[in-house]
């Protein structure tokens, strides 16, 4: 199936639990990867069940193409269409955090509200290592 036909499809599904997006932090030059993690970062793993020792990298400013270098801490890869869970904090005073599935914040998001963490999988299989630029949502 062609990628922009499974959008369409998964994007119906994606938004029924979804938190809609009240705006996106300015972007800015990719801020984070220091291994950190903190309460203000979304964390993101490069495998499920959220395993820093297979790959992670902590998000905090926007980032909007992935592609340009962002790379795994314990791992050498990039973090470019490779996300597989994560785990946002809930120290930032937006209502949570966005993935992109194509860079310069276009094409399906997921949006992720701050406090939450799990697996990209089940109803969102399809986001599973395709995410390309993050922002934050909501913010003040």
């Amino acid at each position: 199936m062609q990628k922009s036909r499974v959008l369409a499809v998964t994007a119906a599904a994606f938004a029924t639990i979804a938190t809609s997006a009240v705006g996106l932090a300015t972007p800015a030059a990719a801020d984070g990867g220091d291994g950190s993690c903190s309460r203000t970062d979304l964390c993101v793993y490069r495998l499920f069940d959220r395993h820093k020792s297979d790959g992670y990298y902590d998000l905090a400013s926007a980032d909007k193409d992935f592609s340009n270098g962002p790379k795994w801490f314990n791992h050498n890869n990039d973090i470019n269409d490779a996300i597989s869970s994560y785990t946002a904090g809930s120290g930032t005073s937006c209502d949570g955090y966005s993935l992109f599935w194509d860079k310069d914040f276009h094409g399906p998001k997921f949006n992720i509200p701050k406090g939450w963490g799990g697996n990209i999988a089940g109803a969102y299989a399809r986001f599973n290592d395709e995410m390309s630029s993050y922002s934050k949502y909501g913010c003040p």
